[in-house]
């Protein structure tokens, strides 16, 4: 699976900019902070601007995950959520916008 330095950058600023985190503390003023330091999917959809995906790559089940699309730095992340629980982020795939984007 590809990661990239974008992708996880992009998780790390969210993370660390909408979402500043204190021990103990759900929420104050607007901050949402990361209970356990998990990044589920209710956070990811408050906070981030994507579109639904009706499949995952292939390397994923689709009975057991979702995928979410951004765009950022000239490359289409896909965010994989589990379904199960509090849905949340197991992986996160990247891709080159060219000619073989979204080969699933």
């Amino acid at each position: 699976m590809k990661y990239t330095l974008a992708a996880f950058s992009l998780l790390i600023s969210i993370g660390t900019t909408g979402l500043a985190s204190g021990p103990g503390e759900s929420s104050h003023a607007g901050t949402g902070y990361l209970e356990k330091g998990v990044f589920t999917y209710e956070v990811f959809e408050q906070a981030v601007d994507h579109v639904d995906l009706e499949s995952c790559p292939a390397a994923f089940d689709p009975e057991v995950v979702f995928c979410r699309m951004t765009l950022a730095s000239e490359m289409a992340n896909v965010f994989v959520f589990a379904f199960d629980g509090e849905q949340p982020l197991l992986a996160i795939k990247s891709y080159e916008l060219d000619e073989d984007f979204l080969p699933f």
